[in-house]
């Protein structure tokens, strides 16, 4: 008759515990959890007042979410009071919880866990056993425990979708300054294109350029123009490139149109810009190479200054090969000299001046194109009377491989003809056909 007396509190304590795991494991929120504990203390247990508290995050005080019966408990309670510094020093001594539950005027202060976090308070008056205690604890840790990180997990997910509409808002915003730079672009290119002009149709040569900016607008510059029975060639390439290098090649342009008629040589020419330069544009550190040659039509007596700029390449009698090069980079200081070049083209020589682009092109090695594949490049399309910027193009684009073009590139072709031939329509820029 004992055994069945003991069996019947047991399995009806049983199927309340039961019943209350039901009920929360149904609970959306800690609203509904401290509902359904509350009334079950109460009802199945048999307290006088009860009262649970529960901190969703581990730098928040813990705040009153429900309480029954006659406790008279704060609205909060700080995290850094003794009280709860005490019930976390406590973990695992159930035994505790009646002492702890005195300082505050109940019989049991029951804490509730999320690992080493401590998450919940359930405070109650009323006679407990310890067992009941440990069970209560149970089950309400597994509750505040999901219902927590399931809020937790809805507040990352709404914060994941305000940042995701921020993002597309910010996303949209740059694509519009992006094509609204785009077109800005567009009409910089456009600017270049005109400020750079035809290259002229002159008896006695037959004129080519490639020009092959990086991006939309870049820093290489060229002016062609027949002068009194001379053609003068001028190439430039500013340092870097994009924007910045293309405003500068505007003020070299501009500054080189002054001198342009006035300079007898081009070792002159090159002084007098630089001079001009150096003066008016100091404090912009507008540094860059260039290459002015003048050929006489009449005799192919030519000239030719270089500064701080690859070699020419000049074909003669179908052997190619590479003069000049090097000097001081224009717009460092004033009053720079710069050496001049002579050479002698017969018809059908040819005179070849470009930027770095195409020659120091790297393949994915490292190794560098080079002067010498640009020569033999240039050799063979003089030869073949084909389209020499084209071809030192093709041939660069074929040593990198894959490798990405990593500079702007310019060539100007000129071929001594007899004065007698008509010369061909001058050709616009490769990138602009």
């Amino acid at each position: 008759m004992a055994a069945i007396a003991n069996f019947e509190p047991a399995a009806t304590r049983l199927a309340r515990f039961a019943a209350l795991r039901r009920a929360l494991s149904q609970a959306e929120s800690v609203d509904a959890i401290a509902e359904h504990t509350l009334a079950f203390v109460q009802t199945a247990l048999g307290v006088r007042s009860a009262a649970l508290y529960a901190s969703t995050r581990e730098d928040e005080d813990f705040a009153l979410i429900a309480s029954a019966g006659d406790a008279d408990l704060p609205p909060s309670l700080d995290r850094t009071s003794p009280f709860i510094v005490e019930l976390g020093a406590s973990k695992g001594d159930l035994s505790k919880t009646r002492e702890l539950g005195s300082m505050w005027g109940v019989d049991r202060a029951i804490p509730a866990w999320q690992g080493d976090n401590l998450v919940g308070v359930l405070f109650v008056t009323g006679e407990l056993e310890l067992e009941i205690v440990d069970e209560l604890q149970f089950e309400l840790e597994r509750a505040l425990t999901v219902s927590i990180v399931a809020m937790l997990r809805e507040e990352e997910l709404a914060v994941l979708a305000i940042q995701e509409r921020e993002l597309v808002g910010l996303l949209r915003e740059v694509q519009e300054r992006d094509a609204l730079m785009r077109a800005d672009l567009e009409k910089a290119r456009d600017f270049q294109r005109q400020m750079l002009g035809a290259v002229p149709r002159v008896a006695g040569a037959e004129v080519a350029v490639t020009f092959e900016p990086l991006e939309l607008v870049g820093g290489d510059l060229y002016a062609v123009a027949a002068l009194d029975g001379l053609l003068r060639v001028f190439v430039a390439d500013a340092t870097g490139h994009g924007v910045r290098a293309c405003l500068t090649t505007m003020f070299i342009k501009s500054e080189y149109e002054i001198v342009r008629s006035s300079a007898a040589a081009p070792s002159s020419l090159l002084a007098q810009l630089n001079d001009a330069i150096a003066k008016k544009y100091q404090s912009a550190e507008m540094l860059f190479s260039a290459v002015c040659a003048d050929i006489d039509l009449a005799t192919g007596a030519t000239r030719l200054a270089f500064a701080g700029h690859p070699p020419a390449c000049v074909v003669r009698a179908g052997a190619a090969a590479m003069i000049g090069g090097g000097g001081p980079l224009m717009g460092l200081r004033p009053r720079m000299r710069f050496e001049l070049v002579e050479l002698h083209l017969d018809t059908d020589d040819g005179l070849y001046l470009f930027t770095d682009g195409f020659v120091e092109a790297r393949a994915t090695s490292g190794e560098q194109f080079g002067d010498d594949r640009a020569r033999d490049a240039i050799e063979a399309a003089h030869r073949a009377h084909a389209d020499v910027g084209a071809a030192l193009k093709s041939a660069s684009e074929a040593f990198v491989g894959g490798a990405k073009a990593s500079d702007d590139a310019t060539v100007v072709s000129v071929r001594r003809v007899s004065p007698e031939e008509q010369a061909p329509p001058s050709l616009a820029p490769a990138s602009a056909r």
